[in-house]
């Protein structure tokens, strides 16, 4: 049967058991981070299928066809990217974020806004002299897409490496909340670059933009926080009951994204609000039980299965984030079939994944240099910040976004190199950057010990 005759059930029942060999294989042999290894798999299978398509194999062209018709920003924006920013959420250690909550600030705000305006600068520069004309907004709306980094991509190398939990929590709060500015960016920059193409009004202001940002993100932190509110309202009342507890997990997640799409706010900012303050109030809810005796009512069975409420929701989104990521990434792989490469493109991305590096390295050396005297940073702290800033879903997903402009497929290629770089160099690298940060960290706890590099 070919591919395109598939009914929608067939297709789904293929993909699921692609993730699983995928899966097994990593786990087996490869042993990798399971975002790279389902990256690298689906990258591997996508490669065959373009040389039996380049092979005339009626079936290669098929499956591209079939791949070129996946609405992939669709699908990251409106179903997998809240699932994933909730499960991130909600595995944060929340009473560490607030206490570097300035750090965290600055970051997605500072980090995300220079990275933006100096890839953007780049950009423009370097498509002039390739002879490719593009415009001021345009060549910032590129800085736009790339700039957000990608929390789901990060967050499991960074566990697996064990980093400081500072360090850890720094790098997954910025990453949370710099995708809401990055898609803030994206939709005002796509008014001033391309008014034509969408029904926002052409003449962008700064009070305009302001207005948007505040709309976009202080209306999704809002809205998060009154969701945690009202979920851990509901939650108390059905302490025994775990299913039910999660049922109501999961219908934060799917009722904060369709309530912000309503609201017009950033969806990204409600879900990652709501996992953040439903974490916090279960942890605070579990002390102030402790302190009142409440717990001691209980049976045994019954104190264990309130106390591991917490950790029991963390498993389970964990599971989640785990399957959504395994998606994620495996479609990402196959989206290199919908790319138009030509030899100029393919010269012009090494320079472009070189300015994000660059970018992004006074992205982060600002904030954190100015912050070094209030906050107190492990070792190679800076270094390790750089490094982590991985690209992934968010960035491919706004730009497939994008409308239909004569940089498209310059945006969409040059997006698709700097997000495999990261993935595959800077996420195969940042395990042994991160034991230097451990050993670093181990040595400056010592008595007497200097100074140390941040």
């Amino acid at each position: 049967m070919s591919p395109d005759a598939l009914s929608s059930s067939e297709l789904f029942g293929v993909f699921m058991v692609l993730i699983s060999a995928l899966s097994y294989l990593n786990s087996r042999f490869w042993k990798l981070s399971p975002t790279i290894a389902m990256l690298i798999g689906g990258l591997v299978i996508a490669g065959a299928v373009a040389l039996s398509d380049s092979l005339g194999w009626p079936a290669g062209g098929r499956i591209r066809e079939l791949v070129q018709s996946i609405p992939f920003g669709t699908l990251v924006f409106d179903w997998l990217l809240s699932f994933l920013l909730f499960s991130s959420a909600v595995q944060i250690d929340v009473k560490l974020l607030f206490r570097k909550r300035l750090a965290v600030i600055s970051m997605t705000l500072i980090t995300t806004l220079i990275t933006m305006l100096l890839l953007g600068a780049g950009f423009y520069g370097l498509l002039h002299w390739a002879g490719l004309p593009i415009t001021w907004p345009l060549a910032l709306l590129f800085g736009a897409i790339i700039a957000p980094t990608d929390p789901v991509a990060v967050l499991p190398i960074l566990q697996a490496a064990h980093v400081p939990k500072t360090t850890e929590t720094l790098i997954a709060g910025e990453s949370l909340f710099n995708d809401g500015v990055g898609v803030v960016a994206f939709t005002v920059l796509v008014a001033a670059a391309l008014p034509a193409a969408g029904e926002v009004a052409q003449n962008v202001t700064a009070l305009s933009t302001t207005i948007l940002f505040l709309r976009e993100m202080l209306g999704g932190l809002l809205a998060g926080a009154l969701l945690g509110f009202v979920a851990i309202l509901l939650i108390r009342n059905v302490p025994r009951d775990e299913n039910t507890r999660l049922t109501i997990s999961l219908a934060m997640v799917v009722g904060g994204n369709a309530l912000a799409q309503w609201l017009g706010i950033s969806a990204p900012v409600t879900v990652a609000a709501s996992g953040l303050m439903l974490s916090a109030l279960l942890q605070l809810w579990r002390r102030r039980a402790k302190q009142s005796g409440w717990l001691g009512n209980l049976s045994g069975d019954e104190r264990r299965q309130l106390e591991d409420s917490q950790t029991r929701l963390s498993g389970f989104w964990q599971f989640i984030d785990y399957l959504l990521n395994a998606a994620l990434f495996t479609v990402m792989a196959f989206e290199v079939l919908s790319l138009k490469l030509n030899t100029m493109l393919l010269l012009l991305a090494p320079v472009v994944i070189g300015l994000n590096l660059l970018a992004r390295a006074l992205g982060v050396w600002i904030p954190v240099t100015l912050l070094k005297r209030r906050e107190h940073f492990p070792p190679y702290t800076r270094r390790v910040m750089i490094w982590a800033g991985l690209r992934g879903g968010v960035t491919l997903a706004l730009a497939f976004n994008l409308p239909d402009n004569p940089l498209r497929g310059t945006f969409l290629v040059m997006s698709y190199a700097v997000v495999v770089f990261s993935m595959l160099v800077q996420g195969l690298t940042l395990p042994g950057l991160a034991r230097k940060l451990n050993t670093a960290a181990r040595i400056a706890d010592e008595p007497g010990a200097g100074p140390h590099l941040t």
